[in-house]
């Protein structure tokens, strides 16, 4: 009986520890912050940007369960600017100004003490009933923008940009107006305006500081971040499902979907988590083939002992007797050498990010390297989703 009762009492250690481990997320993430980013919430609305008020809460009470921490938009800003964030941390952001966002997530992201941002599209303020799915009125702004519990910052997805012509986004385009395409002077004023009246509806709302734009549709170029930035914008935020980083561009900040009906609380646990990346190693010799297979390239060996290896169909050739490596004709240095252990080639972790021209990071999760897309690759890009 005596050892029936010890053995109870180790399953119950055992299942305590299986508890703990299953509450909290499976590598605590430090220095990066998981952006989110939603839309609309409704009972009765369907779409792929569209969840239930029962999910959203359930999101975020999960999110709080397993040791995430919520932060304002000023804790990002001071963040960038390199201070510090709690571990785990987490930034909700909601895109367009729908009125869901007042009679839906504002009661629950007050309830749970949960801040957010905000992204409004201006324009609508003037008439927010005047399409099917209605956007926030001025009162509804004025009172989120206001309510310093809330903890909500009102920021600027554009006052009338949101919008295409012949299917290309108003923000990086020279539309036609009357037959004529705009001018390069006529298209600076048009965005440096449309950015300005955004930013002044805004403080009109209530808002105290204007600096972060969510682009339209994800669409942005260097043109566009460079006006946005001449008039105050100090924050880009994208629609890139990646973490956010100290060192990533402020104007290309990535965000991670949230708010689709098929996100399941523990589906967002594991996204965010598959996005984490491990800055505890440093990493100096990786192995070449196992690295390549996990960025989605491939690599074989010659007979005359040259290497060759593929990348996003862009072949390179590795002569490992020179150290160098050539491809679109021409010839990169190593600025390390080689090293062949077990049969298998290494290469200085620099050197392959500077012969592949990305940033690659590690996800302790999968246990392997990928490709990052910010700040890299960040130009022109529109994603399934629509912001």
């Amino acid at each position: 009986m005596k050892a029936l009762k010890i053995f109870l009492s180790l399953l119950l250690v055992a299942g305590s520890i299986y508890l703990v481990r299953q509450s909290a997320p499976r590598f605590t993430y430090k220095d990066q912050v998981a952006v989110l980013l939603y839309h609309h919430i409704s009972d009765t609305d369907m779409s792929n940007v569209t969840i239930t008020p029962a999910l959203f809460r359930s999101q975020l009470t999960f999110l709080k369960k397993e040791n995430y921490h919520f932060i304002t938009l000023q804790q990002f800003r001071s963040f960038m600017a390199g201070g510090n964030v709690p571990e785990n941390a987490v930034l909700v952001t909601f895109d367009d100004g729908y009125e869901s966002l007042y009679d839906q997530a504002y009661p629950v992201l007050k309830e749970l003490q949960v801040p957010a941002v905000n992204f409004e599209i201006t324009g609508t303020l003037a008439d927010p009933r005047a399409r099917k799915l209605h956007f926030l009125d001025e009162r509804q702004l004025r009172t989120i923008a206001t309510d310093r519990d809330a903890n909500i910052s009102c920021q600027c997805h554009s006052d009338s940009m949101h919008d295409k012509q012949n299917g290309k986004p108003l923000l990086t385009t020279n539309i036609v107006v009357d037959g004529k395409q705009e001018t390069e002077e006529q298209y600076k004023k048009r965005v440096v305006n449309d950015a300005l009246d955004c930013k002044k509806k805004l403080k009109k709302a209530g808002e105290e500081e204007v600096d972060s734009y969510a682009y339209p549709y994800g669409y942005y170029d260097d043109r566009a971040t460079s006006l946005l930035q001449s008039v105050g914008y100090k924050y880009g935020f994208t629609v890139l499902s990646e973490m956010t980083t100290r060192a990533d561009d402020p104007m290309q900040i990535s965000r991670i979907t949230a708010g689709s009906p098929d996100i399941t609380p523990q589906v967002l646990n594991r996204t965010i988590q598959r996005n984490v990346m491990d800055f505890s190693q440093d990493y100096n010799y990786v192995p070449l083939r196992d690295t390549l297979k996990d960025l989605g390239g491939t690599m074989a060996r010659n007979k005359d002992r040259t290497i060759t290896f593929y990348l996003h169909g862009k072949p390179y050739m590795l002569d490992p007797e020179s150290g160098t490596i050539e491809t679109a004709g021409k010839q990169i240095p190593l600025k390390h050498p080689l090293l062949l252990k077990s049969r298998k080639v290494y290469i200085h972790f620099k050197d392959l990010e500077n012969v592949l021209g990305i940033q690659i990071a590690h996800n302790p999760l999968r246990n392997s390297f990928f490709e990052r897309l910010t700040p890299a690759k960040a130009r022109n890009i529109e994603t399934l989703t629509k912001s």
